[in-house]
């Protein structure tokens, strides 16, 4: 402490002595108190600081002088004792008390040297420590001028570390406001400090330096600019004698140059803002022309740097007004050219390479027709120039020249058109053009598809500019005048004049000039310049393209809108239109004046001059020159029909001409003229008619000649004389065939019938003799389809008139016309006469016939007469079931369950009238009703003989099958009465007469009974397994084959999807067992049949190792295997369900290969077990053949099946066999042969010869009509009526489906559709039916009179049927033997006709003399006929469907067949609502397992319209549909995952479509069909895929599910479309997220969704990383927002920015940010958008954005976020690049580093380009941020 005190004092007395006056003893003292300093220990105590600190404040200048020298020494000397940084702050302070000059500029050097002596060791000074800085805010005087000095002297020092020290202090003179002079004599003093060193390693650093300063300075009042400009001359000075020097002394100039191009690009950038001061932009090009000329006068090079100054130039030289200017421009441009022309031809270098300064081609073309004589010349010069390197242009990318637009760069304003150029002649079909897309789909959706497409960038700008026509603005009505002088338009001009010699874009690229200069005044006539250029220049070269050349000329008329361009375009021309000028330009300049008429009137009489006849007329012998002028002519007439009526004469000439084509324009001239009624038709046609060619030869002549009479339609009916031969005329040339295969005959030919369709077919019928039967005659014999399509709408128009002029008829009871229905008709009369009881003597007739319910019972709705009703049936019961005699025949049992149905329902509907109307509902009586019958038949049991008990169960089976669906308690009660018996092994009558029934009742369970259904499997099962009984055995089969078609047919409940699994499952399980025990139990009974089974490939079956077979022949009961034979065949539902199609072709091939052909029936008769085997294959084949068919699995030939059946009969009849198994058998075959015949038949695909028929009948008569067992006959007789339909025995109604077509076919030999109403069989059917008949009224054979009377009740009860095909419980709907429809239609409908040929084509030679189109186009026709005859309409559509089974043996076009079945498919689902086999069909297609199977494009018409299935279907089937679909779309098995990914593709586009359909035709408020279509929508979307890059894969379906979703409900997209944060999804959720994103975006561009919505979700948007998908959720969202409020684009900015600055991923909000501001400046047209140009355009794209009107109140608020976004951002790259910890910025994920630098140097330039909007401070901050 003493020590201090001593040494404080010290000081003290040694700062006293500095007082005294003499200036000597000053400096003595002085000196002696820094000695002291010098003794004292280091570091320095404060009170030498004090003491230091009161010496410099010293009022003695001198003093404070030489103590500032002495601190300088001292700190540089011995920092230990004083550090400069405690130095600095000492020599900096008195600066602040305003000293004088003399002493402030002391204070200056020292601290000058003082910083000199600290950046020598390393020291770095902040920019807010600065001591220049600090110096200079002093603002003491005489600092500024030393300051300059001393950075001055620092220079030419070369200090290292000297730019980094002078940036703060050169950024703080030019930012900083009020001492802009003072920075512009620093700029020059340092200037030429930089250039006097001579070295490039020192001057180029601070050039550089001051360089960047000058885009801070100048940005006040013109004195500040003026101050800029002196400081740029500076600059440019001090270059030029840096270049001097290094090249005297022979030292490398490259950088030099190099800097000083980047100078002069700066300063011309820097123009276009500071326009608005005169004479900047002059005395700038008079600098840079004076730079680029010393450097070529030292013999420096031309080097590629300089192509970035022609960018700078190009971009400005369009903006320049003034004379001065533009002739500055002009030669700075023409010596750059002509410096870069001499450096190519002294190096010998190649000149094919893209040259930027052709950007300026379009700008030179202006001025070239500027008034100025002086610029006009240079301009010229220039274009001299511009020729010679347009020949030489590239014919594609040169691979040296790199494609700019995906560096990591900074963008400029003038950086723009190059890089679009370069990228565009690189990438001509690049799709990074994509906001010009939006604003075209948005005004015009239809065509949203085609703008998605990836195409050209003139394509994308001439849509983009129709829109904006169309809208009528301009692309400059776009821009802000806050932007750029610039045009818009004159840039895009300048790009697209350059592109026209593109060997891609050249011809779209001029349609793009043609609509810029149509838009846009003010380049009509440069563009007219720039296209006469080019046309000169092609002209000139040897290889010239003729496309371009000619697109070029048709850009022409488009300028020649403009009023100062037509004159010169006709001048242009004028020369062309001598008549010694070649024939080839004459024509073509008569074509081009005509395309200037069109486009402006003012042209036309030069126009009518050259039109005029007599000028025709000079060159009518020269062919060229007179097509030219008649086109020109039918253009008139065409475009304007008032001045056609102008150029009547030369109309007539044309037509007078007797040159084809000539004559043919004449007439279409003259169609126009007429059309627009400016000409009367009947009048001109009275004048040409004499002059016509003949039509008949020339195709031009004819087709316009059709075009003409379409005239004649309107007054057809006042001039009938004229207008019948016109139509003549038509008709004659429509029809005609001879020159078929000349394309320009089919297009006259196809008029013909389209002018016809115009004509009244009132009016036509008249005119053609035989008009009905002519048109349908030609109309089925065309082969053409395209005449045929033609000819669509003509027959559209005949079938309108049919309908309109109908002939009103009652619709009165159909009246029996064939004498079978006469005789069923009064057959119950005959057998079952009145008052004779005897009923029980023909018990099955009876069943079929008669009604019990007593007749004088009233029906008032009183329930007194109930007993009686139940008393007349229980008797009438007891008496037939003790009559009917089953015989332990399965077969007998099914025909005798069959007829209680009928008696069983009288019974039902007798009780059902009498109860009480107090009963809620017919279901609930019907109910009652049942459930008193069962309980009736159930107490007969205990008296009940077996025959009875027999009966009583086939009763129950018989009641189940007809009670309404809703009567589950009656089925289950039935199904335990009948599992009793069933485990009655005692009771064999009862045991398999339960199981047969259990078997039917087992589809009458409801599909959600899952107990009683497996409880009946598992005792059926159960006892199939134990039973000792072979007849139980054999039902047991039977009944499991049964209720395997009765599993699978769940309806769809996407609600309860595990339980729906779980019964899938069981339900599988239970097909297993019931085929293992099928087959097992057929080896054990059949070892005959092991060899067959085992080959049997079923699915799930288990292994049949184990089986016990049973060696000894079984013949006890043949059907035992007869039974599981059947069995087995009806499990092939089950397994068709399952989707195994393999074994179902298996099960059909082992049943066929059971009935032996004749060859082998020797051995059949050896074995009875295989006479067993035969038998059931007999009964069960022609069923299962019908499911094959009807599900397309069926390839056997029909004929040698059916011909096996009729074989097999004939010649057991020759063997004469005994035994009852032979009797069966017998019966078998009959009864199959039948049922086969019925099915082939009824089927309508295939045709039976009649001769094999006709044998089957002979031989089924020859069984009923000998004496044979009454089994024997039984099975004649049911063969008969089952060949006629009956469908006796066939509980499934596979094989039977009765019609009465009412059209008649013509004669021939072969049998089609039903045999009784066939022309063929009608006669021999007939007289077998009327035998029965006669049979069943006077055999003496009882047994023969049962069956002859049973067998005619099961033909009279099919064919009086009215209920054929149940369907829908929606309605009913007609069925197509409804005679309703055929009543009114006469004889020559054209309707009619065409469903006669229809029906009448024989399928042994469909298509082979009728053409596929020819049919496919009458489908269409009759889809458009209100209502259709009477015919099997679902024969004929399944017949035309199925054309390579037709005719196996002939090649037809597969897309003729395509078009033929989509035909028959919209006729379908035209008729489907009125025709139930139609809507059946229908049903069948969309079955799973069948819509699977179909052909692609039939798929994607069934989901188009799927609007129409919506009508059609009912919730539950709508239901099934959706699982169906579903399933299709999900399944592991299905056919759907066998399609290419664009075959996937097409069907969900088609489904898409089809819900679009439903939801645009307003659908219905059920539930079911909302319900339906939504989950539709739920179903699809999962399945939209996007690209790796985020892009929509399939755009054709994108577009179809955008489409959809537009109409859905609002309420269904928030739930589809909902999105969770995107920190909480997995990598395989991403996609999905980004798929939705992208879904909500595209709806909020339609107008659909809201923008609010997309907003809440920012978070979520903007924080993922923007890679791949995500990138493409930037663009959408950003495209989305384009579209939306001013108000809601500014919020999306600003809260972009500040997430940025706590987001993990900037880059993506930076990319966010830059594509949202490229898609709404007006540069948009010419950005390339990709990921990394966003970014590099930001610099560009933000200031452009914030220049727009809606900025005007938060421009600050923007340039605010954006700083602190850019502070954010740069601290974190500076920390990155200098390894420093991540202090604030450890939440950025380490992915972004890489790019770390480059989006704090963006930033930092975007800044620099809106710092008008910061603050001073934020502005100084900002120039000190050097680039990273």
């Amino acid at each position: 402490m003493a020590s201090a005190a001593s040494n404080a004092a010290a000081l003290s007395r040694l700062v006293d002595r500095t007082r005294v006056p003499d200036p000597a003893l000053q400096r003595h003292a002085v000196a002696a108190f820094f000695r002291h300093l010098l003794s004292l220990p280091a570091p320095l105590p404060e009170a030498a600081h004090d003491a230091a600190s009161a010496l410099l404040a010293s009022p003695h200048p001198a003093v404070a002088a030489h103590a500032a020298a002495s601190v300088a020494r001292l700190a540089a000397s011995r920092p230990d004792l004083l550090p400069p940084g405690h130095a600095l702050p000492l020599l900096l302070a008195p600066l602040a008390a305003s000293p004088s000059p003399r002493l402030a500029s002391c204070l200056v050097k020292a601290v000058s040297a003082l910083a000199a002596c600290a950046l020598r060791s390393g020291s770095r000074f902040p920019p807010h420590d600065h001591p220049f800085v600090q110096a200079l805010a002093s603002g003491a005087d005489g600092v500024r001028g030393e300051l300059a000095r001393q950075a001055a002297r620092m220079v030419a020092e070369g200090l290292d570390g000297l730019v980094g020290f002078l940036r703060p202090f050169v950024m703080f003179s030019v930012v900083r406001k009020g001492d802009s002079v003072f920075a512009r004599d620093l700029i020059a003093a340092l200037a030429a400090s930089a250039a006097a060193a001579g070295e490039a390693g020192v001057a180029i650093p601070v050039l550089k330096l001051l360089e960047e300063s000058m885009l801070h300075f100048g940005r006040g009042d013109d004195q500040e600019l003026g101050l800029w400009l002196s400081s740029a001359q500076c600059l440019v000075d001090a270059y030029v004698v840096l270049l001097r020097k290094l090249a005297h002394a022979q030292m490398p100039t490259y950088d030099a140059q190099a800097s000083s191009v980047t100078l002069i690009e700066a300063f011309i950038s820097q123009c276009s803002f500071h326009q608005k001061f005169l004479g900047i932009t002059y005395t700038v090009l008079g600098l840079s022309k004076h730079l680029f000329s010393i450097q070529k006068a030292l013999g420096l090079y031309y080097i590629p740097e300089i192509s970035v100054v022609l960018s700078s130039l190009s971009y400005i030289l369009s903006g320049l007004e003034f004379e001065h200017e533009q002739l500055a421009g002009l030669k700075l441009l023409g010596f750059l050219i002509e410096w870069r022309y001499e450096n190519v031809l002294e190096q010998k270098e190649k000149t094919h390479h893209l040259c930027e300064e052709l950007l300026c081609l379009m700008t030179v073309m202006n001025l070239a027709i500027s008034p100025s004589k002086s610029v006009k010349a240079v301009a010229y010069h220039v274009l001299s120039r511009f020729s010679l390197l347009v020949l030489d242009f590239p014919a594609s990318h040169s691979s040296e020249q790199q494609d700019i637009s995906t560096d990591y760069h900074i963008s400029k304003p003038a950086l723009i058109l190059p890089k679009l150029l370069h990228h565009l002649w690189s990438q001509p079909s690049s799709t990074a053009f994509i906001f010009m897309k939006h604003p075209a789909t948005k005004v015009s959706p239809d065509s949203d598809q085609k703008h998605l497409e990836a195409r050209y960038w003139t394509h994308q700008l001439n849509d983009y500019l129709r829109v904006l026509r169309r809208e009528k603005l301009t692309l400059d009505d776009l821009s802000s005048k806050k932007t750029s002088s610039v045009a818009i338009s004159s840039l895009i001009s300048s790009v697209a004049s350059v592109l026209v010699m593109h060997p891609k874009l050249g011809t779209s690229t001029v349609e793009s000039l043609a609509v810029l200069g149509a838009s846009d005044p003010r380049l009509g006539m440069p563009l007219f310049v720039v296209i006469l250029f080019y046309s000169k220049i092609l002209c000139s070269k040897s290889n010239f393209s003729t496309e371009i050349l000619l697109s070029l000329l048709e850009s022409l008329p488009s300028l020649a809108t403009h009023g100062f361009v037509l004159p010169l375009a006709l001048q242009w021309i004028s020369p062309m239109l001598k008549r010694d000028t070649n024939p080839v330009i004459y024509a073509m300049a008569v074509r081009l004046l005509c395309k200037i008429w069109i486009v402006t009137d003012w042209a036309f009489p030069n126009l009518q001059v050259i039109l005029d006849p007599e000028n025709f007329s000079n060159f009518i012998s020269d062919r060229e020159i007179s097509l030219s002028i008649a086109s020109s002519i039918r253009d008139v007439c065409k475009h304007n029909p008032d001045r056609g009526v102008d150029l009547i004469l030369s109309v007539s000439f044309c037509i007078e001409s007797r040159d084809s084509v000539v004559h043919a324009l004449g007439l279409e001239s003259l169609s126009y003229l007429c059309e627009a009624d400016v000409v009367d038709f009947y009048t001109a046609w009275k004048v040409i008619s004499k002059e016509l060619l003949d039509y008949a030869i020339e195709p031009a002549v004819a087709h316009n000649l059709c075009v003409l009479l379409r005239c004649g339609a309107m007054d057809a009916e006042a001039y009938s004389g004229i207008s019948n031969n016109l139509i003549r005329i038509l008709w004659s040339i429509g029809t005609s065939k001879k020159n078929d295969s000349e394309p320009l005959w089919v297009k006259a030919r196809g008029t013909a019938f389209h002018s016809l369709s115009h004509y009244k077919v009132s009016v036509i019928q008249n005119a053609i003799p035989d008009f009905w039967k002519q048109n349908y005659e030609f109309f089925t014999s065309e082969y053409n389809q395209e005449v045929l399509n033609t000819m669509e709408n003509f027959q559209d128009e005949i079938i309108k008139f049919e309908h309109i002029n109908r002939r009103r008829v009652s619709t009165d009871k159909r009246v029996a016309v064939h004498k079978f229905e006469k005789l069923l008709d009064v057959f119950p009369q005959v057998v079952f006469k009145v008052g004779k009881s005897n009923h029980h003597q023909l018990p099955g007739a009876a069943l079929l016939i008669l009604n019990f319910t007593p007749k004088d019972i009233s029906y008032e709705g009183k329930s007194k007469g109930l007993p009686r009703v139940h008393a007349a049936f229980e008797q009438a019961f007891t008496e037939i079931a003790e009559s009917m005699y089953i015989s332990r025949s399965i077969e007998v049992a099914l025909l005798a369950l069959h007829s209680w149905k009928s008696f069983v329902s009288n019974w039902m509907q007798g009780v059902v009238t009498l109860l009480d109307n107090k009963e809620s509902s017919k279901v609930n009586k019907a109910l009652k009703a049942a459930n008193d019958i069962f309980k009736i038949l159930c107490d007969r049991v205990p008296v009940s003989t077996p025959r009875v008990a027999v009966n009583i169960a086939l009763a129950i089976g018989a009641l189940c099958l007809i009670v309404p669906p809703t009567s589950h308690l009656v089925i289950s009660s039935a199904s335990d009465f009948l599992l009793k018996w069933l485990f009655q092994y005692e009771h064999e009558h009862q045991q398999w007469s339960a199981a047969l029934c259990l078997g039917v009742i087992f589809n009458c369970f409801h599909p959600t009974d899952k107990k009683n259904r497996f409880q009946v499997i598992n005792g059926l099962l159960e006892v199939i397994s134990k039973t000792e009984s072979y007849l139980a055995k054999g039902a047991c089969g039977l009944a499991l084959g049964y209720a395997c078609q009765g599993l699978f047919t769940r309806k769809h409940d996407a609600t309860d999807s595990e339980v729906e699994a779980t019964t899938e499952l069981n339900e599988r399980a239970s097909v297993e067992d019931i085929l293992h025990a099928l087959v097992s139990s057929l080896i054990q009974l059949c070892p005959s049949s092991c060899y067959s089974l085992k080959k049997l490939n079923i699915y799930g079956i288990k292994s049949m190792e184990g089986m016990e077979e049973n060696n000894d022949s079984f013949d006890d009961d043949p059907w035992a295997i007869a039974g599981l034979v059947l069995g087995l065949g009806n499990a092939v539902v089950a397994l068709y369900r399952l989707g195994a199609f393999d074994a179902v072709t298996e099960v059909k091939d082992i049943l066929i290969s059971w009935i032996p052909t004749v060859e082998s029936s020797s051995v059949l008769f050896d074995e009875a077990n295989l006479v067993s085997l035969c038998m059931g294959s007999c009964l069960v084949l022609p069923s299962v053949v019908a499911f094959c068919q009807k599900v397309e699995l069926l390839n056997e030939d029909l004929d040698a099946l059916f011909n096996r059946y009729t074989s097999l009969a004939s010649e057991l009849l020759k063997l004469n066999k005994s035994g009852i198994i032979f009797h069966n058998l017998l019966m078998a075959i009959c009864i199959g042969a039948g049922s086969l015949l019925s099915f082939i038949l009824d089927d309508g695909v295939h045709a039976m010869e009649f001769s094999a028929v006709e044998k089957l009948l002979d031989t089924l008569r020859h069984i009923y009509t000998h004496p044979f067992p009454p089994l024997v006959h039984l099975g004649g007789m049911f063969g008969v009526v089952n060949a006629c339909g009956a469908g006796a025995g066939d509980l499934t109604r596979m094989c039977s489906k009765l019609m009465t077509p009412q059209i008649k076919h013509e004669e021939t030999s072969l049998v089609r559709g039903p045999l009784l109403a066939s022309s063929v069989g009608e006669t021999l059917t007939t007289s077998m039916v009327q035998e029965i008949y006669l049979l069943a009224k006077d055999a003496e054979d009882k047994h023969i009179q049962e069956y002859a009377a049973w067998a005619i009740s099961f033909l009279r009860s099919r064919w009086l049927s009215k209920d054929l095909i149940p369907y829908n419980d929606n309605g009913p709907n007609t069925s197509s033997g409804d005679p309703g429809h055929a009543s009114s239609f006469s004889e020559q409908s054209l309707v009619w006709n065409l469903s006669h040929w229809l029906s009448d084509l024989k399928p042994e030679k469909l298509f082979d003399m009728v053409p596929v189109s020819a049919v496919g186009t009458v489908f269409k026709s009759l889809s458009k006929a209100p209502r259709l005859p009477t015919t099997d309409w679902g024969v004929i559509v399944r017949r035309c469907m199925k054309v390579e089974v037709q005719i196996p043996y002939k090649t037809i076009s597969q897309q003729d067949i395509k078009l033929l079945r989509e035909a028959c498919l919209h006729f379908t689902l035209a008729h489907a609502t009125h025709i139930s086999p139609l809507l059946q069909f229908l049903d069948d297609l969309t079955d799973i397992l069948r819509f699977q199977r179909l052909d692609m494009n039939v798929q994607s018409i069934l989901l188009q319209h799927l609007s129409h299935l919506m009508k059609l279907f009912s919730d539950s089937r709508l239901d099934k549909l959706y699982g169906d679909l579903t399933e299709y779309l999900y399944s592991c098995t299905s056919s759907y995952l066998n399609y290419s990914c664009e075959q996937k593709s097409m069907i969900r586009t088609s489904f898409w479509e089809g819900i679009c359909k439903c939801l645009m035709e307003g659908t219905s408020e059920k539930s079911g069909d909302l319900s339906f279509i939504k989950k539709c929508i739920e179903c699809l979307l999962p399945l939209m895929i996007l690209h790796n890059d985020g892009q929509p894969k399939f755009m054709d379906e994108w577009s179809a599910a955008i489409t959809c979703l537009t109409n859905a409900q609002r309420s269904w997209l928030g739930d589809m479309l909902q999105v969770r944060n995107t920190a909480l999804v997995t990598e395989e959720e991403h996609a999905d997220v980004a798929k939705k994103i992208i879904i909500r975006a595209r709806l909020c561009a339609t107008g659909c969704s809201s923008v609010h919505e997309l907003g809440n979700m920012k978070m979520v948007i903007l924080c993922p990383k923007a890679d791949g998908v995500w990138w493409s959720v930037l663009v959408e969202i950003a495209a989305a927002i384009n579209s939306a409020e001013n108000s809601i684009r500014r919020q999306w900015l600003l809260d972009a920015l500040e997430i940025g600055c706590v987001t993990a991923h900037p880059s993506t909000v930076l990319r966010f940010v830059g594509l949202l501001c490229h898609s709404c400046c007006i540069y948009m047209p010419l950005l390339i958008v990709n990921s990394r140009n966003v970014l590099s355009d930001l610099p560009v794209t933000l200031p452009s954005f914030l220049s727009s009107n809606i900025w005007d109140d938060f421009r600050d608020s923007v340039a605010d976020k954006l700083w602190l976004l850019t502070t954010h951002i740069y601290t974190w790259a500076e920390q990155l690049l200098h390894g420093n910890e991540l202090t604030g910025h450890d939440h950025i994920h380490g992915s972004e580093n890489e790019m770390a630098s480059f989006l704090a140097n963006i930033l930092r330039s975007t800044c620099v380009a809106v710092e008008d909007y910061l603050t001073v401070d934020k502005r100084l901050k900002l120039a000190n941020l050097e680039a990273l």
